[in-house]
């Protein structure tokens, strides 16, 4: 049984299963190593990252979860941590 979250089931939101997620989805995108995705890394100093790539990631991290960002909001994100809050706080808002 896996914990990864599915479009077919609610995905698990607690902060930890939401920054596994992120970060997984960070190294997918750049064809990086998971551990090269640390919860404060700078994603934009992170190889192969750039604006169209890291904004594939925010939109996926939204489907995952069924939340959508504010511009604003994700122009502000740095880290997977930080993406990993606004997705935590989207979920507890419930909107």
């Amino acid at each position: 049984m896996t914990m990864s979250p599915s479009f077919d089931q609610s995905p698990a939101a607690d902060a930890a299963s939401v920054l596994d997620e992120v970060r997984g989805q960070v190294a997918k995108e750049l064809g990086v190593d998971l551990s090269q995705v640390e919860p404060d890394t700078v994603l934009k100093q992170l190889p192969g990252s750039d604006s169209v790539r890291l904004l594939r990631v925010v939109a996926q991290v939204e489907r995952v979860y069924d939340v959508e960002f504010e511009d604003e909001d994700i122009f502000r994100v740095r880290t997977p941590g930080e993406l990993a809050d606004l997705v935590l706080a989207q979920l507890a808002g419930g909107e």
